[in-house]
């Protein structure tokens, strides 16, 4: 191991470019290897047409199936390993409301109205929620382009990031899927979640001011994804990779399977990547604005600023780069003058970050959350930091003040902060990204449905 700040290189076999760089703090790095990502990382590193290091964030978690959550790694051109960005398209839309109430005492009857509205506009199942007239078809080749600008926030100083590197292809998705059920799901969070924060506390000039409403929708193609996991798509590349000689038996049994992009599937998978990308780029803004018109319905007397869209952004992604294709798979581009949104759990806080003075040691994108795993113990210094001047007893009382749909967990809970801490902190001492503002959640909508 060689250490360069807080940066921990581990090299697997005698290549020398192979290896796994981790941007984790000391304190971390030990149970993460000893944990079996540490195996499932060195797995991934020796992939073949796998070419530089793997880059694990600090928020790399283990998956049941396939690639490590918190994980950038850079495969030769034409070739791709389709696991390792699985939910493409799947990302984050923060909106500004411009509402602004107390963040401690608002008032909950009036939030309630606000989440059943709010709820019945975005539900998968809900008879209120209107059919988007757009034609899904234009939305999976053109993006954000076939649904116009949003109408209840500006999105133009700061547009979305769409950037797909391939052109759109449909060839995979069954027309009676694109036709009735895709169409049918424009407009709601299919599969993921909707957040709606109040601002806690600003922590650098440039956040929005304390008690404002932060907006945050958080889908993509979920049911794209789960469409081409019934037709039996990936198993079909992966037998296909196993004939050709691409991959082991054993890698493709764990989701490790690679693709050759000059042959015919390959090309249509990755044409299914980008139709899968523009769909979640334009249903986020669809998402968006059918939540900010509810809160402004349900809080008139608090709206006293127009609503504007602070990032949209993909966090899994195939992109062509020099080196050949990255894939990326719970990451955020870095941009300087647009936050980074750094999530908790279901029932805790988040952080709306600012880019630090050291953005390319992450190779120009950041984890966007918290990790998914398990802490046995809350290190002490998660309450020494400066911008947590929160005690326990508060933050445990800001969760029985908000709505959600989820069951609450106390020891998960406590788990999902102590995470969110230990990697802002690692952030904060990367000099990746600067927490900016704290974010106390007001509402959780988890949508199931697809």
């Amino acid at each position: 191991m060689s250490r360069t700040f807080d940066v921990f290189e581990g090299r697997f076999g005698d290549a020398p470019t192979r290896g796994v760089r981790f941007l984790v703090g000391a304190e971390f790095l030990g149970p993460l290897l000893a944990s079996p990502l540490r195996d499932r990382l060195a797995r991934v590193a020796r992939l073949p047409h796998v070419v530089g290091p793997v880059v694990a964030h600090p928020d790399v978690t283990a998956k049941p199936f396939g690639f490590p959550a918190g994980v950038a790694l850079t495969t030769a051109s034409g070739w791709l390993y389709p696991l390792s960005a699985p939910d493409m398209g799947c990302g984050y839309l923060v909106v500004d409301s411009g509402i602004t109430i107390d963040p401690d005492g608002h008032d909950t009857a009036k939030l309630a109205a606000a989440y059943d509205a709010m709820t019945s506009r975005i539900g998968v199942d809900s008879p209120e929620r209107p059919d988007v007239s757009v034609d899904v078809r234009a939305v999976l080749t053109a993006g954000l382009s076939a649904v116009g600008p949003p109408r209840t926030f500006d999105a133009a100083k700061a547009g979305a990031e769409e950037n797909n590197s391939w052109p759109a292809d449909v060839t995979l998705l069954d027309a009676g899927f694109i036709d009735a059920a895709l169409r049918r799901s424009l407009g709601s969070a299919a599969g993921h979640f909707l957040a709606c924060y109040v601002v806690q506390r600003p922590l650098l000039p440039s956040a929005p001011p304390a008690g404002r409403i932060v907006v945050v929708v958080h889908v993509g193609a979920a049911p794209i994804r789960d469409h081409l996991n019934r037709r039996g798509v990936f198993l079909e590349l992966a037998e296909e990779a196993v004939r050709r000689g691409i991959s082991t038996e054993r890698d493709a049994a764990d989701g490790l399977f690679g693709v050759d992009l000059e042959t015919e599937r390959g090309r249509a998978l990755l044409g299914a990547a980008m139709a899968a990308r523009n769909f979640g780029y334009a249903n986020r803004q669809l998402v968006a604005d059918r939540v900010v018109a509810a809160l402004a319905e349900a809080l008139p007397a608090c709206v006293v600023a127009p609503a504007v869209q602070l990032r949209h952004v993909d966090h899994t992604a195939f992109e062509r780069t020099e080196g050949g294709i990255r894939s990326r798979r719970g990451l955020q581009p870095v941009h300087a003058d647009r936050p980074l949104f750094v999530t908790g759990g279901e029932h805790t806080h988040a952080y709306l970050c600012a880019t630090g003075g050291n953005p390319a040691i992450g190779d120009g994108v950041c984890c966007h959350g918290a990790p998914v795993r398990d802490t046995p113990t809350v290190p002490p210094s998660v309450w020494d930091r400066p911008d947590l001047d929160v005690p326990p007893a508060t933050l445990r009382g800001w969760v029985a003040a908000m709505v959600a749909n989820t069951r609450f967990d106390e020891e998960r809970f406590w788990t999902d902060v102590a995470n969110l801490e230990g990697v802002v902190g690692q952030l904060a001492a990367l000099d990746l990204a600067q927490p900016a503002a704290r974010l106390r959640q007001l509402m959780n909508y988890r949508e199931t449905g697809l």
